[in-house]
């Protein structure tokens, strides 16, 4: 069986479509991070928030790992934030929700 962090290195990251990813749960703990990616309690409250009430990152955007991202759209399980030719989504589960980075060397699908 697959680790959270093997699913990160390996099915999100070896990919080469992402530059970062994270799993984290629900309640706010960090279930798996790529190397270098740090994500701050701050940061993961309004992660949570923002899927209950995007109109939160809508005014505020969001800063993860030092960049600040403006929202760009959403529903109730997706979504998707940009800076320029970077970009995140945070993609809600059931159990947790997924976060991957892009910039302009990848292409995410």
């Amino acid at each position: 069986q697959m680790s959270w962090q093997e699913y990160v290195d390996v099915q999100l990251l070896s990919t080469g479509t992402l530059r970062h990813a994270a799993i984290l749960g629900h309640a706010g703990d960090v279930w798996a991070t790529s190397n270098g990616f740090n994500i701050d309690q701050a940061e993961i409250a309004k992660i949570i928030k923002g899927h209950d009430d995007f109109s939160i990152l809508q005014t505020g955007g969001l800063t993860l790992n030092g960049m600040k991202y403006t929202f760009i759209r959403g529903d109730d399980k997706t979504l998707y934030m940009k800076k320029l030719t970077n970009g995140v989504f945070l993609r809600k589960t059931q159990q947790a929700i997924i976060i991957g980075v892009h910039d302009d060397q990848q292409v995410p699908e």
